[in-house]
């Protein structure tokens, strides 16, 4: 079955999960290759088996490039014992629904179900290329659609799990399309976070060097008063090549000096820390 074929199908059966980002309507049919709302809103599935459902603009920063190093650097299972953590916080993983929020290039919901998330998934970013890349190498993990937080297409109570990796929140949208018990997962870096790189490329700049994502905590705990946290933190070994993947991923590199980036090209750290906080709550019954 070619891609687009198998996008159409996906929304048949799960046009449920989905509203017309322009009016809030249902979709209320799948017209060949198109989605429609009930207020006669459409929106085709793209040749790559996705949906574009942006209102206005479809790119941020993160670059082909960008995206592409990030996926080679997933490939090395730089990322997987956070996964791995956020993997144990699933309830139900063969059967759950899930939306990971600002999914990327696909490599965690990838790796999320190669471990065992079998249920349906749905990846949105607002990064047109991160979603061709997606269902270009991931096709069959989820359905993936270009969509932005700030105007979300999907229904309300509609999904099992939330995942937020890295990626901005809206706690409000959050608690629309959850359903009632369901569990929003929040990974944030912490101060540790890449420490090693940060020191090597702003050495001389306090402000930049030192991380601290504490606001962002406290607002979850606003938000989700019983959530809990956890700790994740391990050290990755790098080679030559995996180091210049994580050069070319981290905005960390974006303001550093033409005299900072040289230093660290002629000496390549060996290792890193990844340091992260889960936070984990659920939507009142």
């Amino acid at each position: 079955m070619k891609k687009i074929e198998a996008g159409s199908l996906y929304l048949k059966q799960h046009r449920n999960l989905f509203q017309c980002p322009i009016c809030k309507g249902i979709f209320e049919t799948v017209d060949g290759h198109s989605v429609v709302c009930a207020n006669g809103h459409h929106f085709d599935v793209s040749k790559k088996g996705t949906l574009h459902l942006l209102m206005k603009g479809g790119q941020n920063e993160y670059g082909k490039e960008m995206l592409s190093s990030r996926k080679n650097l997933a490939d090395t299972g730089f990322f997987h014992p956070l996964l791995d953590a956020v993997y144990a916080h699933i309830d139900d993983p063969e059967s759950a629904t899930v939306l990971d929020v600002g999914c990327g290039e696909g490599s965690h919901l990838h790796y999320l179900t190669e471990k065992g998330l079998m249920g349906t998934k749905i990846g949105f970013d607002i990064s047109k290329d991160a979603i061709q890349l997606a269902a270009s190498n991931f096709f069959p993990d989820a359905f993936w659609c270009v969509a932005d937080l700030a105007h979300s297409p999907f229904g309300e109570s509609a999904f099992d799990v939330i995942l937020n990796i890295f990626s901005p929140s809206q706690y409000q949208e959050f608690d629309r399309v959850l359903k009632p018990g369901g569990k929003v997962i929040k990974v944030v870096p912490n101060a540790e976070y890449l420490i090693e790189l940060r020191e090597q490329l702003y050495a001389l700049d306090t402000s930049k060097r030192e991380y601290d994502n504490q606001q962002v905590v406290d607002r979850f705990y606003d938000i989700y008063p019983d959530a809990v946290s956890e700790e994740v933190i391990y050290t990755v070994d790098l080679d030559a090549k995996s180091y210049g993947w994580l050069m070319e991923m981290t905005p960390l590199s974006w303001g550093a000096s033409e005299a900072a980036l040289a230093n660290a090209a002629a000496n390549p750290l060996q290792s890193v820390t990844v340091a992260v906080t889960l936070l984990v709550a659920s939507k009142a019954v």
